[in-house]
C-alpha cells in the first residue's frame, strides 16, 4: 500500500473514529448509534425539503422552458458553500494540524503529506456536494428527457465539483497563514486576517443580486449568463444536458489540474510554514514584578479565552454569527431594512419586521457556541484540570462565561440599535434583552452538558473537533428545535399578541436554564470525573 493511502487510511479511521468505537462499551456504542441515527434523520429531513423545493421550483421552470437553472443553481450552491466551509478549514487543517510534527519526522515527501491532507478535506465537502448536485440532479433526470450517460456523468461531476472551490480556499488560506507567520503574533493575525475576509464576503453578497441583474440583461440566455459569471459550471450543465462528453473533460481538466498544481507548488513551502508556526517568541527584558492572584473562575475564564484565541478554526466557527449580526444591523441603520429584506428575500410586511429582526437575531445567537467542543478541545490536557484542585463547576462556569460574553454584548447592543432605528415598542424590546440573555445561558449550558455526553478527546486538528464533532452537531439541532418548540407552543394555542408570546418564552427558557443547570451540577459533574 503506497504511503498516500496509508495517510488517508489513518486519517478517515482518527476522523471517524472506528478503533475507538470498536473498543467501547455498551454506553458508548449506545450513544454513537443514537448519534448516527440522528445524523441520518437529519440528513433525511433536508433531502426530504431539498427534493420537495426542487419539484415546485421544477414546475415553475418547465413552463419558462428554464430547466437547466435548476443545475446552475446546484453547482453554484455546492460550489459557494464548499468554499466558505472550507475557507477557515483549510488553514488550520492544511498548516496547523497536530500531528504535523509525527509526520515529518517520517521518510514521506512533503506532497503525500498535503495530497492526504488536501484529499481528507474533499472527502469532508462531498456531503454538501451530494446536497446541492444529487438532490437536483434526480429532480432533473424526472422532470426532462436524459441521455443513459446522465447518471454516470452526475456521479463523475459530482465527486469532482468540490475540487475548484477547496482549490480556491487553500490558495486563500496559503496566503493568509504565509502573512501571518511573518508576524509575532501569528495566531492573531490570522484570526485578524479571516474575520477580514469574512466580513468582505458578506458587504460584497449585499451586491451580488445587482451583479446578477447586470450579466443577465447583457446575456441572450441563462446558460451564456452563467458561462459569463462562473464558466465551469456552463460545462457542467452542458456535460448533463448534452451528454456533451468533450464539456465533461473540459470539467475535469479544469478542476484536476489547478489543485494539482496547488499541492506541487505548495509542498515546496509546506514544511517552512508549518515550522515557522510551531516557533514561540519570548522577550529578552523579562522582569519578576508582583505576583497576583484570582479567583479559579477568573483564572480558568482567562485560560479559556487564551485557547479560544489559539486557535483559527476555532474562534471562526464560533464567531460567524456574531460576525453575521451587526454586519445586518449595520447594514440596516445605513442601507434600509427594505432594501436588506429585498436582498435577503423576505416579504416586507409592516408585522413580520420584529418576528424577522427577532428570528435572524437569535438564530445568529445560537449559531455561536463554544461550550459544545471547550471539554473536548482540552484534548490530552484534560488530566491537568481533572488533577488540580479545581471544583468541576469552576471549570464550567468559565467555559459558560466565554460563550456568554461573546454572545450577550453584541446581541444586546445590535437589537437596542435596531430597536431604535425600527421604531420598537420599549416594552417588547426589554422582553427581547431578557430573551436574548436567558438563551444565551440556555444554550451555552446545553453545549457543555452535550459535550460531555459526546467529548471527542483524540484528534490531530482541531477542525476535527469543531466542525465534525457530535456534540456541535446535536448542540445546534437542539437549539433550532428549542426555538421550533416555543414557536410551535405560539402557534398551537394561537398567541398573537407578541408581549404574551416573549413572556412565555421567557418564562419556559428561564425554567429550562435552571433544569440545565441542576444537571450540570448533579450528572455532568459525574460524567467529567468518569472522562
Amino acid at each position: 500500500m503506497s504511503n498516500l493511502a496509508l495517510l488517508m487510511k489513518n486519517n478517515l479511521i482518527n476522523e471517524s473514529g472506528i478503533n475507538k468505537l470498536k473498543y467501547a462499551d455498551k454506553k458508548e456504542k449506545s450513544k454513537a448509534f443514537g448519534m448516527a441515527l440522528l445524523i441520518i434523520f437529519t440528513i433525511a429531513m433536508l433531502s426530504d425539503y431539498g427534493f420537495i423545493a426542487c419539484f415546485y421550483l421544477s414546475d415553475f421552470l418547465i413552463k419558462v422552458n428554464q430547466m437547466e437553472l435548476l443545475l446552475i443553481l446546484g453547482i453554484m450552491g455546492c460550489t459557494l458553500t464548499t468554499f466558505f466551509t472550507s475557507l477557515y478549514k483549510s488553514s488550520s487543517y492544511i498548516f496547523q494540524s497536530k500531528d504535523y510534527e509525527m509526520l515529518s519526522s517520517l521518510p514521506i515527501k512533503e506532497t503525500t503529506i498535503l495530497s492526504s491532507k488536501i484529499l481528507t478535506l474533499i472527502i469532508g465537502n462531498y456531503l454538501f456536494a451530494a446536497a446541492f448536485l444529487i438532490v437536483p440532479g434526480i429532480v432533473y433526470f424526472i422532470k426532462v428527457e436524459t441521455s443513459v450517460l446522465y447518471f454516470p456523468f452526475l456521479i463523475i461531476l459530482t465527486l469532482v465539483a468540490p475540487l475548484i472551490p477547496i482549490t480556491l480556499s487553500s490558495i486563500v488560506a496559503f496566503f493568509i497563514t504565509d502573512i501571518s507567520t511573518k508576524s509575532k503574533k501569528s495566531n492573531l493575525m490570522s484570526i485578524i486576517l479571516n474575520l477580514l475576509l469574512v466580513v468582505i464576503v458578506l458587504i460584497l453578497s449585499f451586491n451580488l443580486q445587482n451583479v446578477m441583474t447586470t450579466i443577465m440583461q447583457n446575456s441572450t440566455s441563462i446558460i451564456d449568463a452563467t458561462q459569463k459569471l462562473y464558466p465551469p459550471a456552463y460545462y457542467f450543465v452542458d456535460a448533463l444536458k448534452s451528454a456533451n462528453i468533450v464539456s465533461l473533460l473540459i470539467f475535469l481538466l479544469v478542476s484536476a489540474i489547478p489543485i494539482s498544481l496547488l499541492v506541487f507548488l505548495f509542498a515546496k513551502n509546506f514544511n517552512k510554514i508549518n515550522s515557522k508556526l510551531s516557533e514561540t517568541y519570548k522577550a529578552n527584558n523579562y522582569k519578576f514584578k508582583e505576583l497576583k492572584s484570582s479567583s479559579p473562575v477568573k483564572s480558568l475564564l482567562n485560560k479559556e479565552t487564551k485557547r479560544f484565541f489559539s486557535s483559527n478554526i476555532y474562534v471562526m466557527n464560533s464567531s460567524i454569527g456574531m460576525i453575521m449580526l451587526p454586519i445586518f444591523t449595520i447594514a440596516i441603520l445605513f442601507v434600509g431594512y427594505d432594501k436588506i429584506a429585498q436582498i435577503l428575500e423576505l416579504n416586507l410586511v409592516k408585522d413580520m419586521i420584529l418576528l424577522q429582526t427577532l428570528g435572524i437575531t437569535l438564530f445568529c445567537l445560537i449559531m455561536t457556541n463554544t461550550t459544545c467542543v471547550s471539554i473536548s478541545l482540552e484534548g490530552k490536557n484534560l488530566w491537568i484540570l481533572k488533577s488540580s484542585p479545581i471544583e468541576e463547576m469552576d471549570i464550567f462556569k468559565s467555559k459558560i462565561l466565554l460563550n456568554i460574553i461573546l454572545t450577550i454584548p453584541i446581541s444586546v447592543i445590535s437589537f437596542i440599535a435596531l430597536s431604535f432605528k425600527l421604531d420598537f415598542a420599549l416594552k417588547t424590546t426589554v422582553l427581547i434583552i431578557v430573551a436574548i440573555i436567558l438563551l444565551a445561558i440556555f444554550s451555552a449550558t446545553l453545549g457543555i452538558i452535550i459535550n460531555l455526553l459526546y467529548p471527542k478527546l483524540e484528534f490531530t486538528s482541531d477542525v476535527a473537533v469543531v466542525k465534525r464533532g457530535a456534540s456541535v452537531i446535536i448542540t445546534m439541532i437542539s437549539n433550532v428545535l428549542y426555538l421550533a418548540a416555543l414557536c410551535g407552543i405560539g402557534y398551537i394555542f394561537k398567541i398573537n399578541d407578541i408581549n404574551l408570546f416573549l413572556i412565555i418564552g421567557d418564562v419556559i427558557t428561564f425554567i429550562g436554564v435552571f433544569v440545565l443547570y441542576g444537571l450540570l451540577k448533579t450528572k455532568g459533574v459525574n460524567m467529567f470525573r468518569n472522562l
